[in-house]
Order: structure tokens, then C-alpha cells, then sequence
């Protein structure tokens, strides 16, 4: 999804740019048809060839910065290509992907603080609770988490004989 942003990202930095351009060219337009008017006072010609030269002076930049673009996006495009067949949800669309993908972060993020409040404290505050029981695999998977560790604590096995996220890799 990082990468699914950022190409948005610059595809949106390369059409303002091509705008910019058009906008660019235009004012030199305005600006030389105001020079090869008979109509023109000599101030008013003078004022044409500043805003030409205003308008032409960022021309490298400006084409250094396009082309930075172009192939700062082959670039995403290229990674975006290779994690493809690695990503978790290749099967889903890239939005649903993304929403799948968190579901799964906070159910990881929802086990470990039910983990650390009851050994912790023996309890999980009500709050948290509620965040749990609104996540859609509650039930499924968080449920037999806590059941879990609530065997563990009757075991005896306490705060120091758990290493860090032992209980989330056994339960999976």
C-alpha cells in the first residue's frame, strides 16, 4: 500500500507538471505575440521579453524534475512488480488488500495487549475489551488467545518464563 500511495503520488506530480508546462508555453505565447505586434508600445515589448525569459529560465530544471518523475515511477512501478507475487492478499484488489492486510495487523496488536494486561494485571480494562470485541475475529481468534493465556497463567507459568510474543506464535 506504501508503494500503491507514493506512485499515486508522483503520477499526480507529473500531470501538474505537463499542466505547468502548457501554462508555461501559453505565457510565451502571450508574451511573443505581444512582441510581434505592431499594436505594442516599446515598454509592453520589454515587459514580453521578461516574462519570456522568466518563463524559459527554469526550463532545465523543469526537465530534470519531469524526468526524475518518470523514472522515479518506472521505479515504484518495477518494485510494485516484483512484490506482486509475494504480497499476502494478491488475490484482492488493492483497497481490499490494504483493509485485510490491517485486519490482520490488529489482530496481531489486539493479542499482544490482551497478552500483556493479563499477565501483567491479571485483567483486561474494559476499554481495551471493547476495542477487542469490535475487531471481526474476536471470537475466532481472539477469544481462544485469551483463553490461552488464562491456561498458561493457571499453569504457572508467569511473567518471566514468557519471552516476547512466545504465546502469539504458538497460538497461530
Amino acid at each position: 500500500m506504501l508503494l500503491y500511495g507514493q506512485k499515486i503520488d508522483v503520477e499526480v506530480k507529473i500531470k501538474h507538471g505537463v499542466a505547468q508546462n502548457l501554462r508555461r508555453i501559453a505565457a510565451i505565447m502571450d508574451a511573443q505575440a505581444t512582441i510581434d505586434s505592431v499594436d505594442s508600445s516599446p515598454s509592453e515589448k520589454m515587459i514580453a521579453e521578461a516574462d519570456i525569459i522568466e518563463q524559459t529560465s527554469g526550463d532545465d530544471a523543469w526537465e530534470l524534475n519531469q524526468t526524475a518523475a518518470k523514472n522515479e515511477l518506472a521505479t515504484i512501478n518495477a518494485l510494485m512488480t516484483e512484490l506482486e507475487p509475494l504480497r499476502k492478499f494478491a488475490h484482492l484488489p488493492v483497497l481490499e488488500a490494504n483493509e485485510a492486510a490491517q485486519q490482520g495487523e490488529w489482530l496481531g496488536e489486539l493479542k499482544e495487549r490482551a497478552e500483556n494486561f493479563l499477565i501483567t494485571q491479571g485483567t483486561i480494562p474494559h476499554d481495551q475489551l471493547h476495542t477487542m470485541r469490535c475487531h471481526p475475529d474476536f471470537k475466532s481468534d481472539i477469544v481462544p488467545f485469551i483463553e490461552l493465556i488464562n491456561d498458561k497463567m493457571k499453569n504457572g507459568i508467569g511473567l518471566g518464563l514468557l519471552s516476547p510474543h512466545a504465546l502469539l506464535l504458538e497460538s497461530k
